[in-house]
């Protein structure tokens, strides 16, 4: 079986408010280097370990954020789905998925999982816009031949009363 990718979609806010944080982390790297390159005298800081401290800590907030919105995915190989969030991955092997539930309204996938000899089921929801969402359910349905596909209908929201 060959490989399969799909990028993880967080929404259009969070995805919206990650690239302000981008924004904002290379505004604050700019801002510190000016400020220890003495270039702008009414920038210019004496305490040069502040600045320093600000620089590195905006540059590492940036590289996590930008690994968060680029390098976040799902990878369907050939005998696991590995779920990789920034330089975090998760690993669940085909034959530890239990179950697999789709919500027949928005089409979101959760797949029900436990590793051999391990304790109770693990729910994962695998958060995929609409299109990527269809096609990776038939492409597990595919690799995970033993496993039941189950729709469902959430129930209603409670309405507030006046």
């Amino acid at each position: 079986m060959e490989t399969v990718r799909f990028r993880m979609f967080f929404g259009w806010i969070k995805t919206a408010l990650i690239g302000v944080i981008i924004l904002a982390g290379a505004a604050i790297i700019a801002l510190d280097a000016v400020m220890l390159s003495g270039v702008v005298p009414a920038f210019t800081t004496a305490n040069t370990a502040v600045a320093a401290t600000s620089l590195a800590a905006a540059a590492l907030i940036d590289i996590f954020a930008a690994a968060l919105l680029f390098f976040s995915g799902y990878t369907l190989k050939e005998d696991a789905v590995c779920a990789r969030m920034a330089f975090f991955v998760d690993r669940v092997a085909y034959r530890d998925i239990r179950r697999i539930s789709v919500n027949a309204e928005t089409g979101e996938i959760f797949a029900a999982w436990c590793k051999e000899g391990a304790g109770p089921e693990t729910v994962t929801r695998f958060n995929l816009n609409a299109k990527d969402a269809k096609v990776m359910l038939a492409e597990l349905e595919r690799r995970c031949d033993d496993v039941t596909v189950d729709f469902f209908t959430p129930p209603e929201k409670k309405k507030k009363k006046d």
